[in-house]
Order: C-alpha cells, then sequence, then structure tokens
C-alpha cells in the first residue's frame, strides 16, 4: 500500500491523433510513470507530478492533480460492487483508491480483550465488511478496510460495539 499522484490531462480536441502518444513519450522521459488510465497517468512523488505539469503546460493542455492510494499488496480483497465508485482498476490489474473519497482503517482486538475473550472481532468484521471497498488481513490480527470517507465515524462505532478498536491508516 502507497500513496501516490495522479494527473489527468484534459486533451485539445482539434490536435492529431499521435498528439496524446507525443505528450507520453515526453513525460515518460522525465519521470517515471507508475501506470495509467485513459489520460489520468500515476507517478511516485508531488515532485514528479510538478513536473508533468510543467511539461504539460509546453502543449498548452489542462491538467487535474490527484492524490491515490495503490493497493499493491496481493492480500487485498476489492469489494467488486463498490470498489470503482472510489477508485480506479487500470487495464494493468493495478488498484488504485482515489483519496479524497476514501480512508483506511485499521480493525482489531484490543490486547488484553484478546486474550479475555471480551472482544467480538469476527462480527465487528462481518458488519464492517459491508461498508468496505477493499479489504487487507495481516498476520497480526489488525484488519485493513478502505472505506468511504463519511464511514470513518460508522467504523469507530462498530469497534466500540463489539469491544475492538478502529485507527484511521490513511
Amino acid at each position: 500500500m502507497q500513496t501516490v499522484y495522479s494527473v489527468e490531462m484534459q486533451l485539445p480536441e482539434d490536435k492529431q491523433p499521435g498528439y496524446y502518444a507525443q505528450i507520453v513519450k515526453g513525460i515518460a522521459d522525465i519521470v517515471t510513470l507508475i501506470d495509467r488510465d485513459k489520460t489520468m497517468l500515476f507517478v511516485q512523488t508531488s515532485e514528479d507530478g510538478d513536473a508533468f505539469i510543467a511539461f504539460t503546460a509546453k502543449y498548452k493542455v489542462q491538467c487535474e492533480c490527484g492524490t491515490w492510494l495503490l493497493l499493491d499488496d496481493p492480500g487485498w480483497r476489492s469489494n467488486p460492487l463498490l470498489f470503482t465508485d472510489y477508485g480506479i482498476v487500470t487495464r494493468s490489474d493495478n488498484h488504485f483508491l482515489d483519496l479524497q473519497l476514501a480512508a483506511v482503517v485499521s480493525l482489531y482486538a484490543p490486547a488484553a480483550s484478546a486474550h479475555e475473550g471480551t472482544s467480538e472481532l469476527t462480527a465487528a468484521l462481518e458488519q464492517a465488511s459491508e461498508h468496505a471497498l477493499a479489504e487487507l488481513p495481516s498476520e497480526d490480527g489488525r484488519w485493513l478496510i478502505a472505506v468511504d470517507r463519511h464511514h470513518i465515524p460508522l467504523m469507530e462505532g462498530i469497534a466500540r460495539a463489539y469491544h475492538c478498536r478502529a485507527e484511521l491508516i490513511l
């Protein structure tokens, strides 16, 4: 899971078909592209995004920037009914979540209750998964759950109801 940046180009409609390809090739010469989806290109850092925008300004191309989360761990399970409302699955099968819309919450049983059996983590996870855009179990018993940003208080409420903990990660 890593934070990446996007730059979406608003291309002029009156240009030749090779125009876009020429711009993308030029961008690839100055920054490392992680992936792309149509006119949206993903880069590693915000500085790369700034260099991208400076380059495209020479072509009079308007750009819009964004911050995304690349779900690069193969254990992430996305919800096919909700994921594409909050993110993009590229042709390369990379899953990106828009961090303006989504957040990642860690749901786990506190150490004391894990031994005493007072936490109902399984029930909490079942209820939380109804709202999950994607989820990732970890070896330490924590679950990372990507949700709509407006559902952060809901995840905290589910955790309280089942004697668990919810921690905002991103």
